[in-house]
């Protein structure tokens, strides 16, 4: 008895979605779902609202400041959240998720004076300044980031930093909560000497609405000659 040719087998396109989900799943790392690692020098609520609403747990740098109302956040809504030495993603973001609320600055070969902001003519001032003495950053969406942007470069070498905003009480308040930053308002001229005879300050800000250009390039240049004299 002659025997009938072997046909291929045909597969429904639904039959290999749920071979591909089973393959998947048999890889997965337990309990690994749902977490991340968040690179912010300050974990805030709107770090962490910009996250999936699916994680369960992050994971921070060593030096990251948590805020009161992050810890709040997180506690409400059951993250769970660790500080670790890693700066990539570590172990179990199977997420693939890696949150910045600034670029990554690299400043640690670099002694140049960090100068940022949130006003447009931020570019203007860097022509007025010496490249050599200051490194200016990328202008910041508001005063808020640019507290953020000055406390990455803080961490990643830099020693000094200016930050002009056009809202300079909240931008100290949100400074002096972190630990890293010795903030100073620059309101009048007067200011600077009070300011580098008593206050040991690593970060000048500049109200925008009181200082054009001229008056904060002449700013950043009296402190890099206060710099340069206690060095």
């Amino acid at each position: 008895m002659s025997q009938q040719p072997a046909t291929p087998t045909q597969l429904h396109a639904s039959q290999i979605e749920q071979i591909v989900r089973k393959v998947l799943a048999s890889l997965e790392i337990p309990g690994s779902v749902g977490s991340t690692y968040v690179s912010a020098a300050v974990l805030s609520l709107d770090v962490l609202r910009s996250l999936p609403k699916d994680i369960k747990q992050i994971s921070v740098g060593e030096n990251t400041l948590v805020t009161p109302a992050a810890k709040d956040y997180l506690k409400e809504k059951g993250i769970a959240w660790t500080k670790t030495t890693a700066q990539t993603p570590v172990a179990g973001n199977t997420s693939g998720i890696v949150v910045s609320d600034s670029k990554n600055i690299d400043v640690s070969s670099s002694k140049r004076l960090f100068v940022t902001g949130s006003v447009l003519w931020l570019r203007n001032l860097e022509k007025q300044l010496c490249p050599k003495a200051t490194l200016v950053d990328q202008i910041q969406m508001d005063d808020a980031s640019a507290i953020r942007s000055v406390a990455q470069a803080i961490r990643n070498g830099a020693s000094n930093a200016v930050a002009i905003v056009k809202a300079p009480h909240a931008t100290l308040w949100q400074a002096a909560r972190d630990e890293a930053l010795r903030p100073a308002i620059i309101s009048q001229w007067s200011d600077l000497e009070e300011v580098f005879r008593e206050v040991p300050t690593n970060l000048l800000i500049v109200p925008a609405l009181r200082w054009n250009i001229a008056g904060s390039a002449n700013i950043t240049r009296k402190f890099l000659d206060h710099l340069k004299a206690n060095r």
